[in-house]
């Protein structure tokens, strides 16, 4: 909704111009309505490749690193924010053995080095955001 709000930004302007109203945001306003919306766009992508029916538990750990990759790209106080609480959220759900053990059943790797594969070091520890 928000992305066609920005879509329509110029016909909404004029239209308050010429029916003398007072613009509904300003500048600064709409400059982070464009983060947000840029933040959430990954996010989006993101989330329609895990709703489909062959999604897995590898399918979600790309999808992650996608979506964390992207919010790396922007540098607004928001898209930092989003990936900060998405890291904190996966180093608290992520059970490496799990994801190993669907690695092996998927691609016949020897479980422990299945296990090893799962590279949590790209995201910050716990410990680390305070």
């Amino acid at each position: 909704m928000l992305e066609r709000y920005l879509e329509k930004k110029s016909a909404i302007s004029e239209t308050l111009i010429v029916t003398k109203e007072q613009q509904i945001l300003d500048n600064v306003e709409f400059e982070t309505l464009t983060e947000i919306v840029a933040g959430l766009r990954p996010i989006k992508i993101g989330l329609e490749k895990l709703c489909s029916q062959k999604a897995t538990l590898i399918t979600a750990e790309r999808v992650f690193t996608f979506i964390s990759g992207e919010l790396n790209k922007r540098n607004s106080e928001f898209a930092k924010n989003m990936k900060r609480s998405l890291v904190q959220r996966i180093i608290e759900k992520c059970n490496v053995s799990l994801v190993g053990l669907i690695q092996y059943l998927n691609f016949g790797r020897r479980y422990d080095a299945a296990a090893v594969t799962v590279d949590l070091e790209r995201f910050p520890n716990k410990n680390s955001w305070i």
